[in-house]
């Protein structure tokens, strides 16, 4: 089986979970094509990524007018397609974006290179841009299509509801990694749409991400957060929490990895504070310096919020892997995070924007070791129960099998309904 995956960029620091994803299929025997719709803006030091076999190809710019011969050609030679064609052409010209013309040259681009390489599905992730570019492929090179929604391009950057619409009665399948996300989107897509729409949780690699045995010696406690530097991660929570606890604990370290337009205000809010020596920033790093710091750490937390513009997490994976690392989480009852943690067994929720409930949560934690080392047993037993990369691309593999199935035994079929999970 040959899958080709639509992303915006390839690799990105930030998206673990689709590499992760990919690598996870290619030890089920999946062949993947990853076609990256820009060039990749920077570099990204995780070791594990040279196992992906995966080719990246990276669209180069094409003129539209080389795009819309080529359209014209694919009409006069197969005639059967031309209506499909045609709805390709009106489906880009109808997107409120002024990029739909882009979309389509972007399109036209991947159907080729999937005809020549023998890709026999697409799949994209994240519901705006690339999956707009699967569907124009579907229509344009006879190819199904699938797709994974995360949060930004469901909550703050997303397709409306006409476009999801659209992208659902054409689509084979689609998963959401978050019931959460899933409730949302039947809000407002209604019963229809979301029979195509199941919930497939974000997998990680259980034996890469191995709890430490013993931590090491040290006199104080560690407590990490991880993750980018933006609002709706709310580590300013946590340097307000840092302040209240660092009055009575000030061998505690709190510990800032990541990177984004939030990392000079907290590196300032810090300093005004006055607590510089007990909260660090390590700026981005490596995946796995990051899981050796996590495995390290007494506590991990990740306060999410609900941001002003809407934006908010569905299912962190960094929550995941703290869990796989066998350490104890604190977070918020925000989206799929109450799907992570099980209050009191696994971790701790607290209220999203209360960092006084933040700082309790860390100080009582932090001051009863067995409780922590009873939910980080639980929380690595919760992964392996849940959240193995095994089994989510083994599921994933199945789905594309019976869309590649149903698309050679039925051509003219458009949809293949999947039940909803």
């Amino acid at each position: 089986m040959k899958v080709g995956y639509i992303v915006k960029r390839f690799p990105r620091a930030s998206e673990t979970f689709i590499a992760q994803e990919i690598l996870g299929l290619e030890r089920l025997g999946v062949e993947v094509v990853i076609f990256a719709l820009r060039p990749n803006d920077r570099s990204v030091d995780h070791d594990w990524l040279d196992e992906i076999a995966a080719p990246v190809h990276t669209f180069e710019s094409q003129s539209f007018s080389t795009c819309w011969r080529a359209l014209q050609t694919r009409s006069w030679q197969a005639p059967e397609w031309r209506e499909s064609v045609h709805s390709a052409i009106l489906a880009a010209f109808d997107h409120p974006k002024r990029s739909g013309k882009r979309y389509l040259v972007e399109a036209s681009w991947i159907a080729e290179m999937s005809r020549v390489l023998g890709v026999q599905h697409l799949h994209a992730h994240f519901a705006n841009h690339p999956t707009y570019v699967a569907m124009l492929s579907h229509l344009i090179g006879e190819i199904p299509y699938s797709f994974t929604a995360h949060a930004k391009d469901i909550y703050l950057d997303g397709p409306s509801p006409e476009i999801w619409t659209q992208q659902l009665e054409r689509a084979a399948f689609a998963v959401t990694v978050s019931h959460g996300n899933r409730l949302h989107l039947g809000s407002f897509l209604g019963p229809q749409a979301m029979s195509k729409v199941s919930t497939l949780h974000n997998g990680i690699d259980l034996d890469r991400i191995q709890p430490r045995k013993n931590l090491p010696a040290r006199n104080g406690k560690k407590v990490v957060f991880a993750s980018r530097l933006i609002a709706k991660k709310g580590a300013d929570l946590l340097v307000d929490a840092a302040l209240r606890i660092g009055r009575n604990e000030p061998s505690v370290e709190f510990i800032i990895a990541g990177e984004g337009e939030e990392g000079p205000k907290l590196e300032e809010q810090v300093a005004e504070l006055g607590i510089a020596d007990n909260v660090r920033f390590t700026g981005l790093l490596p995946h796995q310096e990051l899981i050796s710091l996590i495995a390290d750490s007494d506590l991990f937390v990740l306060p999410c919020r609900v941001a002003a513009n809407g934006d908010r997490d569905a299912l962190p994976t960094v929550l995941l892997e703290a869990m796989a690392a066998g350490v104890p989480c604190i977070s918020t009852p925000v989206n799929g995070i109450p799907e992570i943690i099980d209050q009191g067994q696994t971790g701790l929720i607290v209220p999203e924007n209360d960092p006084a409930s933040l700082a309790a949560a860390i100080d009582q934690l932090l001051g009863d070791p067995g409780s922590r080392r009873m939910m980080g047993v639980a929380g690595r037993r919760k992964a392996e129960r849940k959240f193995d990369l095994r089994s989510s691309t083994a599921r994933l593999r199945k789905l594309f099998e019976s869309a590649v199935r149903d698309c050679s035994t039925n051509p003219d079929s458009q949809v293949t309904t999947v039940a909803a999970v």
